[in-house]
C-alpha cells in the first residue's frame, strides 16, 4: 500500500475513534476501536497500520494510537 493509502487508514481510525470516543475511558475506547478494526478491516489494512512506528507525523488521536497498540497485540496474540 502506498502513502496515499495509509493516509487513509489514518483518517479513518481517527474517525472510529471520535466516533467511540464518547463510550467511556481512552483505554477502554482504544480497545473498542482495536476490537472494530480488528473485525472489519481487512489482513492488509490492519499490517499496513500495525506495521508503521506510530510518531507525531502521523497524526493518529490518542485514542487511535492506544487502538493500534491493541490491534498490534491482537495479532500477535493469534499467531501464538
Amino acid at each position: 500500500m502506498s502513502q496515499p493509502q495509509l493516509q487513509r487508514l489514518i483518517k479513518m481510525i481517527n474517525q472510529i475513534a471520535l466516533n467511540m470516543s464518547a463510550n467511556g475511558d481512552p483505554k477502554m475506547v482504544g480497545y473498542q476501536v482495536a476490537q472494530h478494526l480488528e473485525k472489519f478491516w481487512s489482513p492488509p489494512m490492519k499490517n499496513l497500520i500495525t506495521e508503521q512506528p506510530i510518531d507525531a507525523q502521523m497524526a493518529l488521536s490518542p485514542i487511535a494510537q492506544i487502538a493500534i497498540g491493541d490491534l498490534r497485540r491482537m495479532q500477535l496474540a493469534k499467531r501464538v
